[in-house]
């Protein structure tokens, strides 16, 4: 009958006027590249805390955030992104999805399965390849816009030493882009919050849509520029959160100039409901049912944002499917 709130609650949130939690879309003038760079604040520090991961587990899972948030708002019409890493490894099963609705809003979720024996074997800092298990593993994107629109997946495997260089493999693998990309998940030492930024630069295509990514000299030279620019930035500098993205960017590219667009908004949000739960509970039969209940009471608890929905069994065994 009720609903049970485990998360962590944020206990400094947004200032006014803060430009953390948004991304920023980018151009450098005269040459065929875009990119867009990624803050995440309060957004990323509510999805990591309110399950307490091991810290080596949630700087992965913050970079897979600040990748989806980046992916997700390329996004033109209504929709689902997903991340997701399957493998072997001590977190055999990590995901975070972007959700954009009518109001343009990108509302970001992520959850991490951990492998508790295996994890134990690790030291303090075990490695991506340890944690991920690369060898048998892979990384899948799912675009889903509905159904009136095609699913798209890609897939590729989980070669590299961190989440920038399984994305970047992806991108020349999966979409053929030539594309160069940082990534970056911290928590402050002194207020146990995280932070994570990120930052992506991509080669285009000259002229028509699907036309060949010609890399001639000049282009060659351009995209050499951006890319070794883009890996100039300082971590701090992706995590600082009185260093706006504007003016990241202007230090980054301000001498060859750097065309910024409308910035989409990230906030996190669960997607799921007592009345979602109460209809999947209501497509079990009454003797499992039975099975579930506990003290009188059935919980089931959303992985991603870890909050506990209560129900008696008179709420669901005569729910309609």
């Amino acid at each position: 009958m009720t609903e049970t709130d485990h998360t962590t609650p944020i206990v400094v949130s947004d200032p006014d006027g803060s430009r953390d939690n948004e991304v920023r879309p980018f151009q450098i003038e005269g040459m065929n590249v875009r990119g867009r760079a990624i803050r995440l604040g309060t957004v990323v520090d509510q999805i990591l805390r309110a399950h307490d991961y091991p810290d080596p587990v949630a700087r992965i899972l913050g970079e897979l955030l600040t990748l989806t948030g980046m992916l997700g708002s390329i996004m033109k019409f209504n929709g689902i992104v997903t991340v997701q890493t399957k493998s072997s490894g001590a977190v055999p099963m990590m995901v975070a999805d972007y959700e954009r609705r009518d109001d343009g809003v990108g509302r970001l979720r992520g959850y991490a399965d951990i492998d508790a024996a295996k994890l134990s074997t690790y030291g303090k800092n075990p490695s991506f390849k340890g944690l991920i298990g690369s060898k048998s593993g892979y990384l899948a994107l799912t675009i889903d816009q509905g159904s009136d629109m095609e699913r798209y997946q890609g897939i590729v495997d989980l070669t590299g030493d961190s989440v920038a260089d399984v994305a970047r493999n992806y991108f020349m693998n999966s979409e053929q882009t030539p594309t160069e990309l940082r990534l970056t998940c911290a928590k402050n030492e002194v207020t146990g919050h995280w932070r994570a930024g990120g930052i992506m630069v991509q080669h285009l295509a000259r002229g028509e849509e699907g036309q060949e990514r010609l890399l001639d000299a000049q282009t060659q030279e351009h995209w050499d520029r951006a890319s070794v620019l883009m890996h100039s930035v300082k971590i701090d500098e992706l995590l600082d959160p009185q260093l706006d993205l504007d003016s990241l960017l202007y230090r980054l590219y301000n001498e060859d100039g750097v065309r910024v667009f409308d910035p989409a908004r990230l906030v996190h949000a669960c997607r799921c409901s007592r009345e979602r739960l109460q209809n999947v509970l209501g497509q079990f039969e009454k003797a499992e049912l039975e099975d579930m209940v506990k003290d009188g009471i059935i919980d089931v608890n959303c992985q991603f944002c870890n909050q506990t929905y209560e129900f008696v069994l008179a709420d669901v065994a005569e729910n309609p499917s």
